[in-house]
This record gives structure tokens, sequence and C-alpha cells, in this order.
């Protein structure tokens, strides 16, 4: 099986935000007044005679950045289990950095909206209520709902002014998750004045341009940052007074295990992301379960998006002859490209994630949990690879060091 989607081709690690709510409650108005002006993609799936369209988006929204609106298809209610649409787009939720609930102020369930809630806090998804159609409908029932609910935004597209103050309000929410977001590089494990390697794979040191915000953030720190291309390190070692941390791409991690000494600290970029996004430990547990497979096993490998050759050869070479070698020729590997997981993710028996470099954290975190109710191993290509080649507690000991015995 081979599935593409392409509901990140907006994504670039930008914010999501999803919106959703009954059909009819002005989700599609809102989404079209966020993202005038801007490209917008609907993208169609279909299984078994259904269709399902949610429909991505960019919005501008100043000093807070650019972010990725997705309208998702009406729900009757968010807790129908049995319907597919409904599944898909909580699966689609799961990952958005804010969610956006719209209710029909004239229609509010308030039972449906309890359920909506609770599952939220449940998957600590940060969410924003916003009670529609508000030019329709009596003044006092409004103000008593601004008395039950202080924290909502009460609008009506047909209003001027009102999509500036949804605006307004998703500005804010950025700018407060960037706040709180754990840096990319632990603060513990560098100081200024620290030198830190970056290894480029070899022949390809553009690809660096794309950890711009690590080597950024390493500077602004005070560190010292040497890039070079793998093919040398043994040279460059001799050359710079100390080294402090090497961080290679996984698929380095060879080169760096058989050049750099075991007191030299060695992470990858793909080990830093999981460990921003809060799932690195579970990516460790999910590469064990390559010691149990077998030649009747299957495996996804998941990108999130269409990559460039180097990451191609990750996830469509070296890891499948990797895990052939160690399993049996056999042994069966699906491919799929973009945000969604398969409806039949439990068939697997384990579920590789990719570098996740274009994903924010709450899409990979969807991802793992999506798979831990599936009952299916997850890791990641850093993870994959430290254990393929044998680092597994070497690169625990630098980033989960109360992990280690």
């Amino acid at each position: 099986m081979s599935q593409t989607s392409n509901l990140g081709v907006l994504s670039g690690g930008l914010r999501h935000v999803v919106l959703f709510g009954k059909t009819g409650s002005g989700k599609s108005s809102i989404f079209h007044q966020l993202v005038e002006g801007n490209k917008k993609i609907e993208l169609g799936y279909t299984q078994g005679g259904s269709k399902y369209s949610p429909v991505v988006g960019l919005c501008k929204l100043g000093q807070a950045g650019d972010i990725t609106v997705i309208d998702t298809a009406g729900l009757d209610d968010v807790d129908e289990l049995g319907n597919e649409q409904a599944r898909r787009t909580r699966n689609v939720i799961r990952r958005a950095d804010i969610a956006i609930y719209v209710i029909d102020i004239q229609e509010f369930d308030r039972a449906a909206y309890k359920r909506a809630h609770d599952w939220l806090e449940r998957n600590m998804i940060p969410y924003l209520q916003v009670f529609n159609h508000c030019d329709e409908t009596y003044v006092g029932d409004i103000a008593r709902l601004k008395m039950e609910f202080p924290d909502a935004i009460f609008i009506s597209t047909r209003t001027p002014g009102s999509i500036s103050l949804l605006r307004a309000r998703l500005s804010q929410m950025v700018r407060t998750i960037k706040v709180r977001e754990a840096p990319q590089v632990p603060g513990g494990l560098v100081k200024p004045g620290d030198y830190v390697l970056l290894l480029a794979p070899h022949g390809n040191k553009e690809i660096m341009i794309s950890q711009h915000k690590i080597v950024n953030e390493l500077v602004n720190r005070g560190v010292r940052c040497v890039v070079i291309d793998e093919n040398d390190l043994e040279a460059t070692m001799k050359e710079i007074p100390r080294i402090d941390l090497v961080i290679a791409y996984a698929r380095s991690f060879g080169i760096a295990r058989d050049i750099i000494p075991e007191s030299i600290p060695l992470t990858s970029y793909s080990l830093l992301n999981a460990l921003q996004s809060g799932v690195l430990e579970e990516f460790f547990d999910g590469a064990a379960a390559i010691g149990k497979l077998n030649k009747d096993s299957c495996v996804l490998i998941a990108e999130d998006n269409e990559h460039n050759g180097t990451f191609h050869d990750i996830g469509r070479i070296k890891i499948p002859r990797a895990l052939r070698k160690l399993a049996g020729e056999e042994l069966h590997i699906d491919y799929i490209t973009g945000l969604d997981l398969p409806d039949d993710i439990d068939q697997y028996d384990l579920v590789i994630h990719d570098a996740g470099l274009t994903m924010t954290p709450r899409s990979v975190q969807a991802r793992v949990s999506i798979c831990h109710e599936a009952g299916v191993p997850i890791a990641n290509y850093g993870t994959i690879l430290a254990a393929l080649c044998g680092i597994t507690s070497r690169c625990k000991k630098v980033l989960l060091p109360d992990s280690e015995g």
C-alpha cells in the first residue's frame, strides 16, 4: 500500500489552526476571511464511497508570523466514534496548535459543547470557542453567554471588524505558544563558549540551510558553531580546541560512532526535534521493536512531505535495506507521504516517522497519540538509526539522562 496526502503542502513547520464545528456554524465563512487573498488547497480523500475534503490555507498574522488554517468538514457530533468523517476530523484536530470550535449561537448545543470541551482537554489541545451569527441574536442572550464563557469570542462574519477581533486573539495565542515552547537544544546541554560541531551529509552542505533555526539559537546563546562536511570530521577534530557537542544527521551515525570518542556527546537533528516535541522517549521505546520484526511483519514509513534526495534515501533505501537484513527480505514495508496516517494503522508492527523537521510539535504528538491508541510502536529516523548503529544508550545519555539506569 502506498498513500499520498498533500495536507502538509502549506505546513512547512507553521502553526496549525483547525476550524471545526457543526454543519452550518459558519466555519467556512470564517476560514475564507482568515485566508483571504492567500493560497487555498482543497484536499479530497475518498474511501468506501465517502468523501472527506478539508481545505488548507495560509493566514498572515503580522508580527506573530504566518499560520496554516484548516477548515474541516462539518460535524453533527464530534463524539460519533463510528463516523469515519468524524474520526478523520479528530485526527486533524489532534495536530492543531490551536483548535477553533465554531458554534452557531442560535443553535448552541450544550451537550455537544461539553463533549468537544472534554475531548480537547483530554488531548491537551488549546482551543478558542467562537460564537458565530451574533448579528441575528438577541443582545440579552449574548450577554448571558459572555458571562458564562468569558474567554469566548462573539462574532458575525457579516459584521465588519469581527474577523479582526479573531485575528488579534489568534495572534496573541500563537505568540504565547512560541514563548512557552522548549528550545531546540536543551539549556543544560551547552553553555556560552562551547564548541558545537554540526555535520552535513557529504556533498550536501546546502541541506544545513534547513537548520538555520537551530544554528541561530546556538549562536544567540554564545555557542561557537562549526559546520563541516561529514567527510572532514576526523581532520576537523584535530584542528579545533575542543568539541562539546556533535549534532549530525542520523544517517551519519555510523561515521560519527567510529570517529567521535564516547566522551563527546553525540545527537542528531531528528532526536532534538523529537525531544522538543516531547516524544523522544516514546520513539526510543518504539525503536526497540525492530528486535521483534520478522519476515511476516509489516512496517509503515510515514514521511511528512516530499523531501530532497537525502531524506528520500534514508526512508526509501537506507532504513528498509537495514531492516530487511535484520528481519528477512520478505519484510513488508509501506510508505505514506503527508500528515495523515492510514485508517488501518493497527495492521502494522511498527510505524517509523521521518525526521519531522517540517512538522510542528503538535503534529508529531498527534502521530504518536494515534499509534498509541492503535497499540502500534512508533519511532523516528533518528531512534531507528541509533538502534541499527548500536548507539541507543549513548544517544539517550545525552538527551534523556534520567532514563539511563
